[in-house]
Order: structure tokens, then C-alpha cells, then sequence
């Protein structure tokens, strides 16, 4: 089975970018430490948001769950780089900022919880990956 890869722009708030180039199988954040960038990281499974990042081109997949994430974050292109791989070439703007920018959302929502709605993001997830 050939391997396939994605390039991945890194785009940080004061406008650098690293660019880096992510195998199939491969987290975002594995290929970036890889690559030597200092991208902000902590528990490496999707529970903490140090890894936030906001996708602004391309496509990802989250390979587990990324429990941090509600759904209104993920409407809003969030990911965590610990879990996801690219299915494109992408643009993510990344950097410790961006974990408050969860709060910010999640403070804007409206406090009712519809019966039908669920409290988990992550409940009754299942992996994304294509099986081959």
C-alpha cells in the first residue's frame, strides 16, 4: 500500500508559519514534533486543549475522540492536533490562544440543553478512519 501525505501550514498568531509534511497514520502533532516545531501540547489524547487548533483550509479527521471539543467547537473547524490527521492538505492556525477561545464559544451559548441533545461531543464517538 503506497503512502500517502498531506502538507500541513501551521500558521501561529504573529503570522510565522511552519510548514510540515504529515504521513498517513500520523497525528498532526507527532509529524510537527518530527518536524522540530514547538507546537503547545500536553496529555497527547485529546483531554486537555493545550493542542487547539482552528482549521482554515482542508480537511482532518479526529482518529479519536477529541473530548475537549463540544459541538459547537467543531461547527467552528476546531481541532486537536494530538488526534487528528489530515485527509488534505490544510492550514491551522495554532498557539496557546486558541484554548480560550473554547471558553469564548461555550460562555456564548444558550444555558438550555434540548432532551434530545447530547452533553458529550465525544458520546457514542467512533473513529473516523477508513479501515483498509
Amino acid at each position: 500500500m503506497a503512502s500517502n501525505s498531506h502538507t500541513v501550514r501551521l500558521i501561529w498568531k504573529n503570522g510565522n508559519v511552519d510548514t510540515i509534511n504529515v504521513p498517513s497514520g500520523i497525528t498532526i502533532l507527532e509529524a510537527a514534533i518530527s518536524a522540530g516545531c514547538i507546537v503547545p501540547f500536553e496529555c497527547r489524547w485529546g483531554s486537555c486543549a493545550k493542542c487547539t487548533g482552528h482549521l482554515i483550509k482542508g480537511n482532518i479527521i479526529h482518529t479519536s475522540p477529541p473530548r475537549v471539543l463540544r459541538k459547537e467547537h467543531l461547527i467552528k473547524n476546531y481541532v486537536l492536533l494530538c488526534v487528528a490527521e489530515p485527509t488534505s492538505d490544510c492550514s491551522i492556525e495554532i498557539g496557546s490562544h486558541l484554548k480560550d477561545s473554547l471558553s469564548a464559544i461555550s460562555k456564548n451559548l444558550p444555558h438550555t440543553i434540548s432532551s434530545t441533545s447530547s452533553t458529550s461531543s465525544a458520546f457514542g464517538w467512533k473513529s473516523q478512519r477508513k479501515n483498509s
